[in-house]
């Protein structure tokens, strides 16, 4: 299994869009820039059969410190938000394999 990396992806967009790789590096910055504000804002991004990301609320909590010289010993997580991601109908389907 390969790892895709950004640039590896502007470049297939450059292909798709029939263009230098400068031009896909460009699309895909102004794409990425658009969710990163979109998130920062609280909007919800949906991408119609691709997938929904959103910002979420993840409360206070208690965990089990397992490194360090608190091991064992309960650490508090504090409140804080993190970028979920659920995945669009057509994205689920070529990722099992049902296209």
């Amino acid at each position: 299994m390969a790892t895709l990396r950004k640039g590896d992806l502007a470049g297939r967009v450059a292909a798709k869009l029939g263009g230098p790789r400068s031009q896909g590096d460009a699309a895909l910055n102004a794409v990425l820039d658009s969710v990163r504000e979109a998130l920062a804002s609280g909007d919800r991004v949906v991408l119609t059969g691709f997938g929904a990301f959103e910002s979420r609320q993840v409360k206070e909590r208690q965990v089990r410190a397992i490194r360090g010289r608190q091991a064992g010993q309960r650490v508090t997580v504090p409140a804080h938000k993190r970028v979920g991601f659920t995945p669009g109908s057509d994205l689920a389907s070529a990722v099992r394999g049902k296209k």
